[in-house]
């Protein structure tokens, strides 16, 4: 170790001067936002400064309007009546009766609130054409004075109704318990929308467990549950062929916990039992054809060349476009007009395409024999990408190899899985914030249909689970939001009166993060024994520990007053304060247990256990990652032995 002597006789290490040049670079990372390309997936300004009319929407404390919906409407289109009628009755008092289209027709002087494929709509002259807006895209147009909400499809109706409440009356909904919406609205004019959104992905899922838990976020967040419309989702090849049903008379299906997709006979029964599965699931339009999750490939002799010439991942689309092509016979013959789409992934063995490189560097189909049937689409899946990089940095180079590897193959039918968790470790926050508008971008661009962004889904653990699930939320509907803005809009509406101490964590979580950038050249991945290295003291210091506690400390104090004055209120935000305090003492009592007295880790143990108990909590890493107990407890009865050890 080197020391310098500084003019006032100060000796400094060069360990310290290290430190002191990656703090300034942190601060610069922290306080500059990503340079990222910029452009909306709107025809419409965003900024909703609509026009107003001469028509009134609310006069006087009273209202004119009727909701009217189709008179056979879908789940969809009524779950969207009604919450128009609850957020309209918060914002004004007014409760606006509902009707069917039995009987209607268009009448630009009828004051309506159209919401779907009415009658109203269909002689408006309103377009709400599915192959423009996709599946979710949606039509806000007001004509004269009724207002059309319409979508490619019953969801882009429902959104459209969402768009009407957040131009209206400013709605912003940041939890299932927690939005804004004005109130007391006596007078208000209705407004002149000619608005066209569409999605930056078509299909997005942020697998975070608000969003696993509850239809109605789900949708008023413009959400879906990641395995909505499939009917097998994941790994899948041993629920199609069960090892128990067929290995003992068929052991060379098997091989390496994989399925060996060269054999005729096998595939043969695959393909059998899909069409099973089709048939029996007739309101579904995918199925995951998805290899078991392990980092292996069945090879033999009998398809070594073939894997050396196509690699996995071409022997893997020539097993399942086969399947495809006998699926699509029996919908043809049997079922025309039905479309099922078949999944399959990039992901382990498979993860790199079947791809080379042409005289101009850039990446082409081995040969058409690799090339997807219109039938078949590629979930790609970089489970190795450091997250906290976007998938084109150096760093990432396998990333970027896999994606536009795969974009070359799948050209528009593509789909990926991502992720922002470490599954290892619920409670500590994933390092991804700076980077989500930089990654969605590529994705944006490489053409994904379908985006699953894969954390924590199983329990309600802490690590900023509702933050992050509002920010991507957001930004999967338009990734060129500001992730910042959206990210302090949050703290202010969800904590409250502690957002200061809320928002002061947040930064410094974050800054910390990019330190430990320059001094170890972290990297954020997500599984394996490289995330793992995030769970040590080299990072999580008691000093750095004992700075977020004095938050926490701070942040309940300042609630305190609605202890009298609001106790529904109080109790919430402490729970909420709470939650994201666990991380703490986790790390606490992780890590510096003995330096605890007994009395003060006894008090520690037990409420932590008591906030995991109301919160819901069981588990503080994927439950199924480990023969070990990885439930809370289990993680409170081991401290419990070590505290009488004291």
């Amino acid at each position: 170790m080197k020391f310098l002597t500084t003019k006032k006789g100060i000796i400094i290490s060069s360990i310290t001067l290290v430190a002191m040049a990656a703090f300034v670079v942190a601060l610069v990372l922290i306080l500059t936002k990503p340079n990222v390309k910029t452009g909306g997936t709107t025809t419409e300004p965003t900024d909703q400064t609509d026009p107003y009319t001469d028509t009134y929407l609310v006069q006087d404390g009273k209202s004119d309007y009727v909701i009217v919906i189709p008179e056979n409407a879908s789940d969809d289109i009524i779950f969207a009546k009604n919450d128009l009628i609850n957020f309209f009755a918060e914002a004004t008092g007014i409760v606006l009766p509902a009707r069917t289209d039995t009987g209607l027709t268009f009448d630009e002087t009828a004051k309506y609130l159209s919401i779907g494929n009415t009658t109203i709509f269909q002689g408006s002259g309103v377009s709400a054409d599915r192959e423009e807006l996709g599946q979710d895209g949606l039509r806000l147009v007001t004509k004269g004075d009724t207002v059309i909400m319409a979508g490619g499809s019953d969801k882009g109706a429902m959104y459209a109704m969402y768009e009407f409440l957040e131009r209206t009356f400013n709605l912003e909904v940041y939890a299932e318990d927690e939005w804004y919406i004005d109130t007391n609205v006596q007078n208000i004019r209705l407004k002149e929308f000619n608005v066209t959104e569409i999605p930056s992905f078509e299909r997005r899922s942020v697998g975070l467990f608000p969003f696993s838990v509850s239809e109605v976020f789900r949708n008023r967040m413009r959400q879906e549950l990641y395995n909505d419309g499939w009917i097998l989702w994941s790994h899948s090849h041993f629920k199609i062929l069960p090892p128990e049903t067929y290995q003992d008379a068929h052991p060379e299906w098997y091989k390496d916990n994989q399925l060996c997709l060269y054999i005729d006979e096998m595939r043969q029964e695959f393909t059998k039992n899909v069409i099973e599965l089709i048939k029996a699931n007739p309101n579904y339009q995918y199925i995951m054809l998805g290899q078991e999750d392990y980092n292996t490939f069945c090879i033999t002799d009998e398809n070594r060349e073939e894997v050396e010439k196509y690699r996995e991942s071409g022997a893997m689309m020539h097993f399942i476009n086969k399947v495809a092509d006998d699926v699509q016979a029996y919908l043809d013959e049997y079922e025309p007009g039905r479309i099922v789409y078949l999944g399959t992934f990039g992901y382990h063995k498979t993860q790199y395409a079947p791809v080379k490189l042409n005289e101009n560097g850039e990446y082409e189909p081995i040969d058409e024999t690799v090339l997807p049937r219109p039938n078949v689409y590629i979930m790609v899946a970089p489970i190795y990408a450091a997250n906290n990089y976007n998938y084109y940095h150096e760093v990432n180079q396998d990333v970027q190899e896999i994606l536009k590897g795969w974009k070359a193959v799948a050209q528009d039918q593509m789909f990926t899985w991502i992720y922002n968790k470490i599954f290892g470790q619920y409670f500590i926050p994933f390092h991804n914030f700076s980077t989500l508008v930089q990654n969605y971008e590529i994705l944006y661009d490489l053409g994904s249909r379908f985006v699953y962004h894969q954390g924590n889904k199983e329990t309600p653990a802490g690590g900023l689970n509702e933050l992050m699930s509002y920010v991507e939320a957001k930004l999967m509907w338009n990734h060129h939001q500001d992730p910042y803005k959206l990210a302090y809009d949050f703290i202010d509406h969800y904590y409250k009166d502690a957002a200061p101490f809320l928002k002061e964590y947040f930064d410094l979580i974050r800054f910390n993060y990019a330190m430990w950038e320059q001094l170890y050249d972290f990297k954020a991945y997500n599984n394996g024994s490289r995330a793992s290295e995030i769970f040590s003291t080299k990072y999580w210091t008691r000093d750095l520990l004992d700075q977020f506690n004095e938050i926490f400390n701070n942040a309940l104090s300042s609630v305190e007053h609605y202890r009298e004055t609001n106790p529904e209120l109080y109790n919430k935000l402490v729970l909420r304060i709470k939650k994201e305090k666990l991380t703490v003492d986790y790390l606490y009592l992780s890590f510096y247990f003995d330096e605890f007295d007994y009395d003060t880790a006894s008090v520690m143990i037990n409420d932590f256990e008591r906030t995991c108990s109301k919160l819901g909590i069981e588990v503080w890493r994927e439950r199924y990652m480990s023969s070990t107990d990885s439930t809370i407890t289990g993680l409170v009865a081991n401290w419990r032995t070590k505290l009488q050890q004291k």
